[in-house]
């Protein structure tokens, strides 16, 4: 997919041309995360510019952020490539996401307040609803939801940064996709909206199993 193209999937942000540093991030890492921006494409700060109608500024600190996050690989005046999809880090980041995330929502489960529910259970109506929403669409906007509203901003901070390799891999790998299931994700998003606990279960169940598929690869490497 060119840029062209991608920018033409967000009309609403690529037709102003005061792009804010977030929007241009916004629109990077959905591409990324989508795949189309793939593992290994070359980013050039002039064709961004062009294609998304901004200056250098707001498109560098963008990069800077996904380097921040792991989705791109930058050597100053060589290159900026999308980081390659690598099962050993990949293992790692789900690893810690195991340890994080359950703990995130043990601790959160009660304090989450009406606006964040109600977000949680629009999510929700629209996945059991409309057959093209997309389940990694509805995770991605359910663990932001979830980590708005949590009190605890380091912990969600900390996750934050490690969630956008984790949605690219589910979205990208067909393991990744059955593991966030239409039914997983719904159950997850409603307990979540209810303060149900077993929305815990459903979360380790989740990254258990990602887990158990990355494990051979990441024992093997080396």
């Amino acid at each position: 997919m060119t840029l062209e193209e991608l920018r033409a999937r967000f009309p609403s942000l690529a037709a102003d041309r005061r792009l804010l540093r977030n929007d241009v991030y916004a629109i990077l890492l959905a591409g990324i995360v989508a795949g189309d921006l793939a593992p290994g494409e070359r980013l050039k700060d002039a064709e961004l510019t062009e294609a998304l109608r901004v200056s250098r500024t707001p498109v560098r600190e963008a990069m800077s952020r996904l380097s921040q996050v792991g989705l791109i690989h930058t050597a100053p005046n060589r290159y900026t490539l999308v980081a390659p999809m690598d099962n050993a880090e990949t293992g790692s980041v789900i690893g810690v996401l195991g340890l994080l995330l359950p703990a995130a929502i043990r601790r959160s489960l009660d304090d989450l307040d009406v606006d964040t529910e109600l977000e949680l259970t629009v999510i929700a109506e629209r996945l059991e609803r409309e057959p093209a929403f997309s389940p990694i669409d509805a995770l991605q906007r359910t663990t932001s939801a979830f980590l708005d509203g949590i009190h605890d901003r380091v912990l969600a901070e900390t996750i934050e940064t490690l969630l956008p390799r984790f949605i690219r891999y589910v979205s990208l790998s067909e393991v990744g996709a059955a593991a966030a299931s239409r039914d997983r994700v719904l159950a997850l998003t409603r307990a979540l909206a209810a303060s149900d606990e077993t929305a815990i279960e459903v979360m380790e169940q989740m990254l258990r199993d990602l887990a158990a598929t990355l494990t051979p690869a990441v024992g093997g490497a080396g």
